[in-house]
This record gives structure tokens, C-alpha cells and sequence, in this order.
């Protein structure tokens, strides 16, 4: 499985590794994206480039050839909204980091592999100056 390059902020980072540091047992997509972490090249929210996908952002996803619109959030802030996507749901780990029109294979809980392409980033914090 190829795997793409991906950029995330240093505050997304750090949330995320803490996050994943204070879980009692990690799922198979969480050690995925822990794995992801590992190998990102980490920029400060300033300087992330407008159209990577980042936690909070709005995107335009298409998931085995469904397009969808989703808002990446962490576990904490879920709350079924129609829309919203979890950082520790596979399409959530898989997405984080990705830039517009990057599609990835990533593994599903039950061993089949799904591809997801993004096709645009609708909204950005970072972006918008909003670095909360």
C-alpha cells in the first residue's frame, strides 16, 4: 500500500498524540493513525498549506465513489452530527493531512482495503486564520 505524504500542524499533532497517549487500549485505526503522526511533516498552523485537510476542516471526500461532505472532529466533539467524521473512524485517520485531489487505499476494520480520494478542502480553521 502506498502510503502519501502528509502535512499537519504542530497543534494538531500534539492534540492528537495526546489524545492517543491517554487511551487505555488503542484500536487498530488508532495505532494506524499513530503510525500516520510518525511519518508527517509537522509545519506550524500558520504555515499548513490552504488546501491539506485538517482537524475542524470541511471536505468535499469521495469514498468508494460516494461523494460526501465531512468536518474532521475528535472524539470528544462527536456527536452523530449528519456530517461529521471522527478522527478515530478509519475515513478519519485515512483523510488528516491529505491535500485536494489526493486519493488513498486504506484499510478497513475488516480487512478490505477502501479508497477515498478528497476532492476539495471547503473550509479550513487554519486557513481562516482561526488557530484555536
Amino acid at each position: 500500500m502506498q502510503k502519501n505524504q502528509i502535512i499537519l500542524s504542530e497543534q494538531d499533532l500534539n492534540r492528537l498524540q495526546s489524545m492517543l497517549d491517554h487511551q487505555p487500549k488503542l484500536t487498530p485505526t488508532m495505532e494506524q493513525l499513530e503510525e500516520e503522526l510518525a511519518r508527517a511533516e509537522v509545519v506550524k498552523p500558520e504555515d499548513i498549506p490552504a488546501n491539506i485537510v485538517t482537524m475542524h476542516a470541511r471536505a468535499l471526500v469521495t469514498i468508494e465513489g460516494q461523494t460526501k461532505e465531512i468536518t474532521l472532529v475528535y472524539p470528544h466533539e462527536f456527536t452523530g452530527e449528519p456530517g461529521q467524521l471522527n478522527i478515530v473512524a478509519p475515513v478519519g485517520a485515512a483523510i488528516l493531512g491529505l491535500e485536494e485531489g489526493q486519493t488513498i487505499e486504506w484499510p478497513q476494520p475488516d480487512g478490505d482495503i477502501m479508497q477515498i480520494k478528497v476532492e476539495k478542502v471547503l473550509y479550513q480553521p487554519e486557513r481562516e486564520g482561526d488557530f484555536l
